[in-house]
């Protein structure tokens, strides 16, 4: 897991660098809250972050706030680390936004532990936001199939009378029947799209994905 450290001892911040690479973790490490909150900004920072208390420019506390006020904010998990240990320190913390606090000096086992706690968490969240929009496509789906297929249906019924009317040697004809292969593809993907069962991107241009039709449909 991608983790964030903002500590402004140099000796702390390689001792929870290091022990957080022999775990597997992959560590951004800054020097201070403003380091910490510059690259908290981009919505692809670490969902985990181990925030020192006590930081030049701005403090644990604050950075707390800070991050709970972003949109992909509220889903990270924030440890504090700090030597503050008395009751109402503990609660200004949290109600700052901290997820857990870890007082200094720190044992490795209780941080390894803790990070542990913090990653189950995160995970839940992501299956449960991928639950969601596996709902929310679903059904969003399911309801523009149904207004789409309506008129469609019209659409090539009308296109099949016009064939029979229409002699072949017609100029017209050839128009109706590409008209008709159309709206028979149409119709394909709009029972694709009534299948759709799980959130599946493809790239379409740089930067943009678009739901893949073939694949959200396929059954697991």
């Amino acid at each position: 897991m991608k983790i964030l450290i903002a500590e402004d001892d140099p000796i702390n911040s390689r001792i929870l660098q290091a022990n957080l690479t022999k775990w597997g973790h992959e560590v951004i490490a800054t020097q201070n809250g403003q380091e910490a909150w510059e690259i908290f900004q981009n919505k692809d920072a670490p969902s985990l972050v181990i925030l020192d208390w006590m930081m030049p420019h701005v403090d644990g506390v604050e950075l707390c706030r800070r991050i709970r006020q972003l949109p992909h904010g509220e889903l990270a998990y924030i440890i504090l680390l700090t030597a503050k240990t008395e009751k109402h320190d503990i609660v200004e913390g949290l109600s700052a936004g901290a997820n857990d606090y870890i007082a200094k000096p720190f044992n490795p086992d209780e941080l390894q532990a803790r990070i542990h706690v913090g990653q189950r968490v995160i995970e839940l969240q992501d299956r449960l936001m991928e639950a969601e929009r596996n709902r929310v496509l679903t059904q969003a789906a399911g309801a523009a199939a149904h207004e789409i297929n309506q008129p469609l249906t019209v659409l090539i019924g009308m296109a099949e009378l016009l064939m029979f009317q229409i002699d072949t040697t017609s100029p017209h004809h050839e128009n109706i029947q590409a008209l008709h292969e159309s709206a028979r593809k149409i119709s394909e993907i709009v029972k694709k799209m009534a299948q759709i069962r799980q959130y599946v991107t493809k790239p379409y241009i740089e930067g943009v994905e678009i739901i893949d039709i073939d694949a959200a449909s396929e059954t697991q």
